[in-house]
């Protein structure tokens, strides 16, 4: 796959995705949105990759939209995020396997509302998040209002959005919106290896549990334990429960095919 906006390589079961527009600090353009949604639909359907990193080329992991594009064809930004962001955020939160995001430098506006829309986060131990939306006199978008909400309370949430926050990494991961540090210049080797370690576990396991937790975000305790009792069903059929079982009467570490 050739794109300009990305780089994109495959490595083992790892497939490897960067925001590469460093010129602009990775600012959201509609190629980057068109090509960015490309390639997770390209990774979904391909079952030999079984875990993905999303970083990005250059100082930052994003600065959010690209003021300087404005709305391109769309008629208002109401229909620009719902149309060109929306599909995109919609497909990592549904992605049929795990996404790590690495963030280096800084990632604002709805750069850090694709960062936190994958399942974990490494972040450089100088890296931030800017919530600048009230600062320009708008509201955040791309989800970040839920995903603020449902790590910070609401309180601490409104506080920083208002307020117009730059958040430390280590707030991030205090705040539990990132799930581990890295040093600056080794956050993508750190995310590759946990996503290569991530790639051996069980794959159908992984995506059950993904989609489990998704939803049990929304839906009541018996609601989720019928979740988990549905999915437990699917995962006990497969070869890979069974291989671990054997695996684990033999000694020896199991070998998960996908099936």
């Amino acid at each position: 796959m050739s794109y300009e906006c990305l780089s994109f390589s495959i490595v083992g079961a790892v497939a490897q995705i960067k925001f590469n527009r460093p010129a602009s600090l990775n600012a959201f353009n509609a190629q980057l949105r068109a090509e960015l949604l490309s390639a997770l639909n390209a990774v979904n359907e391909d079952d030999a990759i079984r875990t993905v990193v999303l970083g990005a080329e250059g100082r930052m992991f994003s600065s959010g939209a690209d003021l300087a594009e404005g709305l391109g064809g769309a008629e208002t930004i109401e229909q620009q995020i719902l149309q060109e962001y929306a599909p995109a955020l919609e497909k990592i939160t549904n992605l049929n396997k795990p996404i790590i995001a690495a963030v280096s430098g800084g990632m604002a506006g709805i750069g850090g509302a694709f960062a936190m829309a994958c399942d974990l986060m490494v972040m450089a131990d100088d890296a931030y998040l800017l919530l600048a939306f009230t600062n320009i006199a708008l509201v955040p978008d791309g989800g970040v209002s839920w995903q603020l909400l449902r790590r910070m309370g609401y309180s601490r949430a409104f506080q920083a959005i208002v307020e117009g926050a730059r958040l430390s990494a280590q707030e991030c991961v205090d705040a539990g919106i990132a799930s581990k540090l890295a040093p600056a210049d080794q956050v993508d080797d750190v995310a590759l290896q946990w996503a290569a370690a991530l790639s051996e576990r069980a794959p159908i396991a992984l995506r059950e549990t993904k989609k489990i937790l998704r939803q049990a975000l929304d839906v009541s305790y018996m609601e989720t334990v019928a979740l988990e009792a549905k999915a437990q069903n699917i995962c006990v059929a497969t070869q890979d429960a069974q291989e671990a079982v054997k695996a684990f009467m033999e000694k020896r570490p199991a070998v998960f095919v996908g099936k």
